[in-house]
């Protein structure tokens, strides 16, 4: 790995403290706005947005944190919910667990769906299982599983130690240690709340999790497991391999929603645990359904196809440009060189880097791509 390349733990630092030197895989511009919306007087206590898409079908978007959670999809059955996705804690859970019971349905929560096995999608299961205990059933593809029994604990703990490398949950030491710098160094009274909610939230975070084990699946699968209900059918597919080895959809024909997990998201993938020739073979695979909404893991929902496209094209075209390097021998550094921001044709296309980046911040969006770039070439060829 390059020296200069951006690794997710500078992105998460970046991106909770603000730092405009280097990059995020959002556009900082917008999460600094979102982050000063949120810090300000009379801002919503509540962790989530919640948006109906559809009838019995609504969207949980996540509020900015400086550890952040993924937002959600709600599907109301007949007599019970089954929610897409649990977030980093299982604090974050219990809120949106409050949050559903005022402000969508009493019904209680007897689906959980795991659509992959990273952090901030699924150590906030325990959440769930306390609310609702042995009725619950967490569900999610075998790989998942697998996954979150190799990696899910193992990486928490390095994201705790002090002297711990990760990529992937953020480096909480760290954090907290650049947020202490910047508290020091704040001029203005609005800075030094700014800094100091900052840390209150990482210590509250690093308390609760420290102790944290992992709530595993409890109903996997190989390609496809179907709720048939009386309010609709939810069809929970395996596609394939893309933004990690185990990723699920969630599709409700009758309403026409699919939810993506981060697999298809309103941000520029994350691609460390990503499978880069296969991921753009498996969207095409989840077009094929018949729906009008998206609701990805991250990012805003989305009607229609066009962001699944977009983002396919982008995967494919970074795959295939980073490997024609490699069999020409470049190194990485010279192959991110190769790949100015201009030069990416899917980013130019359908207002796609617009959408992702809409401050148009080049350095954030060079060093984004350099970030995906690295990924890939460190993906390509795994089994």
């Amino acid at each position: 790995m390059c020296q200069h390349a951006v690794s997710r733990r500078d992105f998460f630092g970046r991106l909770a403290l603000g730092s405009m030197a280097g990059a995020s895989i959002l556009d900082l511009a917008w999460r600094r706005a979102a982050w000063a919306q949120a810090m300000s007087p009379g801002a919503p206590t509540d962790l989530f947005e919640i948006q109906k898409v559809a009838e019995g079908v609504y969207f949980a978007f996540a509020r900015p944190q400086v550890l952040l959670n993924c937002n959600a999809a709600i599907f109301v059955n007949s007599a019970d919910v089954l929610v897409v996705d649990a977030h980093s804690k299982p604090s974050a859970a219990a809120a949106m667990i409050a949050q559903i019971k005022q402000q969508v349905t009493p019904k209680p929560v007897r689906y959980l769906v795991n659509t992959h096995f990273h952090w901030d999608h699924i150590q906030g299961d325990a959440g769930y299982r306390d609310a609702f205990g042995k009725d619950l059933k967490v569900v999610a593809s075998d790989a998942t599983k697998k996954l979150e029994t190799q990696f899910s604990q193992a990486r928490l703990r390095e994201s705790l130690d002090p002297h711990g490398h990760v990529t992937s949950p953020p480096h909480v030491p760290a954090l907290l240690d650049e947020a202490r710098q910047k508290l020091s160094a704040a001029a203005s009274p609005e800075q030094k709340a700014q800094f100091a909610e900052q840390i209150r939230q990482l210590e509250s975070y690093e308390r609760e999790i420290r102790d944290f084990a992992p709530v595993l699946p409890t109903v996997t699968f190989a390609k496809t497991y179907v709720i048939k209900d009386k309010a609709h059918d939810l069809h929970v597919e395996f596609h394939g391999r893309a933004h990690t080895a185990g990723d699920v959809v969630v599709f409700c024909p009758q309403k026409r929603v699919v939810a993506t997990g981060d697999m298809i998201q309103g941000a520029l993938p994350y691609m460390a645990d990503s499978f880069p020739k296969e991921w753009p073979k498996t969207m095409d695979s989840v077009a094929s359904l018949d729906f009008d909404f998206v609701a990805g893991g991250h990012g805003t929902v989305a009607h229609g196809k066009q962001r699944l496209t977009s983002q396919r094209n982008y995967i494919e075209e970074l795959a295939t440009r980073v490997e024609a390097g490699k069999k020409a021998g470049q190194s990485l550094s010279e192959i991110q060189k190769s790949m100015p921001v201009a030069s990416i044709k899917a980013l130019a296309a359908d207002g796609y880097g617009d959408l992702l980046f809409p401050s148009r911040n080049e350095a954030a969006m060079q060093a984004a791509v350099d970030t995906n770039v690295e990924h890939v070439f460190n993906r390509l060829g795994q089994s």
